[in-house]
């Protein structure tokens, strides 16, 4: 019982009744840290955004500076290279303009940028993280007023470039007077002078901005870190009175676990994945006669009969493969007899794993003697009334032989013909009987297969007159009770008897038979191409014997008709058909009625 217990323990645990509120605090907890990291990871890219701004604004300081001194020397001494030192300068700092514009666009070249501030001189490190920081705060107040200097200070440089524009104009011209120099010089100093004041705005601008993220970031983490402390300490002491109610789950899940083993009404056990026995209960103990102590480690080998061992086995290896198993067996018991047995096969699943099977054993010993009591009762039933129909039959050809002997004393032509007639419908009823008596069940025949047979029998008594008729059948596999079956018989014997007799009158005599099923009723269709029924003929009134028995036949299938007299006598039928009458209390109500 320990190995169970412990087996269970684990099954138990994996089966409480999770705290919703620890698992919500857990869930905030989580999301909490996750944002702390992530407010961490964006300080420290804002940080190397930062930088690499910082080392951008030195990169067009440099480049600002390299303008003014060289335009300045290239007015003093008209020397190309300090034009084009000028202009390489001014080349720069227009890329880094043109940096700013594509930033400041809604769809962003990120590729082109990042070739941009490579060519600027950036760290390749801090790229992208300008790129991101810009994107991201380049709405804030402190920010606008930088780009606002950024573009006021490039304005100045462009006036700068041109002024070299112009010198050098005038200097290819021969035309640049030392008034004019001196003019330009004071210009370029002016601009420096102004420079160098917005280089100082967009410093102390760059400056507010940096310190204001550094502010918003520094105040996001302390905010997380401070919610997730009290989080953290909510959700420990709430995962400590959780601890607290699992352990009196599982002490619970113990006790139910112990009492449906013992208490169960039924034999009960446990098996290894190996096959060993591991526990059963009292039940089962009373039951088989050994004790569990005496069944604890023994393989099912030694309760099952040797004949069924490989099928027990395959059983057992199908449970452990996760697939539930019940099966009937002969179990020994401890005084060597045998009892029918239904066993039930149950996998032990923890934590995903099958770790054992839990078996229940049902005595089914009465059950399968009181199955073998019926089925003796039902093959000796089924005797009998295979020889009821046996003597019916009998007894119907017996008394169709009598009514042709009588007919033999008869002289007259149209009594011999009614005798001939009553034989037919005797014949009728009795290959019903001979068909039942053939088949497996008493319970209905097959309709197609005994038209071929009633067909037959008229065919011998000789109805056609001049010529053989030419039959054309096209009957599906019908099945009709005993009840519906006779009175199809002798209404199909009435009318085909009448189509042997008359239609065979015709040049090329045809008659045709169709039957089908569709949606639970049956339609039969009997028509030749002879000269047909009388002007005046009338089911409801008949005057012959044949056709009075043929209105009577019909109401009792319930069924409707069509008679047709175009181009020979066609008659159409269809009722429902009926089940099987099986019950004794169904067969007496019809046998009442």
């Amino acid at each position: 019982m320990k190995d169970i217990k412990s087996l269970y323990k684990k099954r138990s645990i994996g089966k409480l009744n999770v705290d919703k509120k620890v698992v919500s605090i857990l869930l905030v907890f989580i999301v909490l840290v996750i944002s702390l990291l992530i407010s961490i990871v964006v300080s420290t890219n804002s940080l190397s955004a930062l930088r690499g701004f910082a080392s951008f604004q030195t990169n067009w300081t440099t480049a600002r500076k390299d303008v003014t001194f060289n335009l300045v020397n290239y007015l003093r001494t008209q020397d190309q290279d300090y034009k084009a030192k000028v202009d390489s300068c001014v080349f720069l700092i227009k890329e880094m303009e043109h940096i700013r514009i594509e930033l400041m666009n809604d769809n962003t070249d990120r590729e082109l940028v990042v070739a941009l501030l490579e060519e600027t001189h950036s760290v390749p490190d801090d790229i992208g993280k300008m790129i991101t920081t810009f994107e991201n705060f380049h709405e804030f107040s402190e920010f606008k007023e930088t780009i606002a200097l950024w573009i006021e200070s490039d304005s100045m440089i462009f006036d700068l470039e041109d002024l070299s524009i112009r010198a050098e104009s005038l200097i290819i011209s021969s035309s640049f007077s030392e008034t004019e120099q001196a003019d330009m010089i004071s210009s370029v100093i002016e601009l420096d002078d102004k420079l160098t004041e917005m280089q100082f705005k967009l410093a102390r601008s760059l400056a507010k901005g940096t310190e204001l993220l550094n502010l918003v970031i520094i105040g996001v983490i302390i905010s997380l870190v401070l919610i997730n402390i009290i989080v953290g300490g909510t959700l420990s002491l709430r995962f400590l009175r959780s601890i607290r109610k699992w352990s009196e789950e599982i002490e619970l899940s113990e006790q139910k676990y112990r009492s449906l083993f013992d208490q169960n009404p039924n034999a009960v056990f446990s098996v290894s994945p190996v096959g060993k026995l591991i526990n059963a209960n009292k039940v089962l103990e009373k039951l088989i006669g050994y004790s569990a102590r005496e069944m604890k480690n023994s393989t099912f080998q030694r309760f099952v009969d040797k004949s069924q061992v490989d099928r027990v086995r395959n059983h057992f290896l199908l449970a452990l493969r996760g697939r539930s198993q019940t099966y009937e067996t002969q179990i020994l018991k401890a005084d060597g007899s045998y009892i029918a047995a239904e066993v039930t096969n149950l996998p032990i699943i923890v934590d995903g794993e099958i770790t054992g099977i839990y078996g229940v054993i049902n005595d089914i010993t009465h059950k399968k003697e009181a199955e073998q009591k019926i089925k003796d009762q039902l093959v000796e039933k089924t005797y009998l009334l295979s020889e009821v129909h046996d003597r019916v039959k009998n007894n119907l050809a017996l008394v169709s032989t009598l009514v042709q002997l009588q007919q033999n004393e008869v002289e007259k032509e149209n009594r011999g013909e009614s005798f001939v007639n009553t034989v037919s419908r005797i014949r009728s009823m009795a290959l019903v009987h001979e068909r039942l008596y053939q088949n497996e069940t008493f319970s209905s025949i097959r309709m197609d297969e005994y038209i071929n047979d009633l067909i037959e029998n008229i065919q011998l008594k000789g109805y056609q007159k001049i010529k053989k008729p030419r039959l054309e059948l096209e009957t599906s596999p019908v099945s009709l009770s005993i009840e519906q079956a006779i009175p199809t018989g002798l209404l199909l014997n009435e009318v085909l008897v009448n189509a042997f007799k008359y239609g065979s009158d015709a040049l090329d005599p045809v008659i045709k038979v169709n039957m089908s099923s569709v949606d639970g009723e049956v339609t039969i269709k009997v028509e030749d191409n002879g000269p047909g029924l009388p002007k005046n003929f009338e089911l409801e009134k008949p005057e012959t014997l044949g056709f009075r028995l043929v209105s009577v036949l019909l109401k009792q299938l319930k069924a409707s008709f069509v008679i047709n007299n175009d181009n020979g006598a066609s008659f159409t039928f269809r009722y429902k058909i009926e089940k099987p009458v099986t019950s004794k209390k169904a067969m007496k109500r019809r046998l009442v009625n």
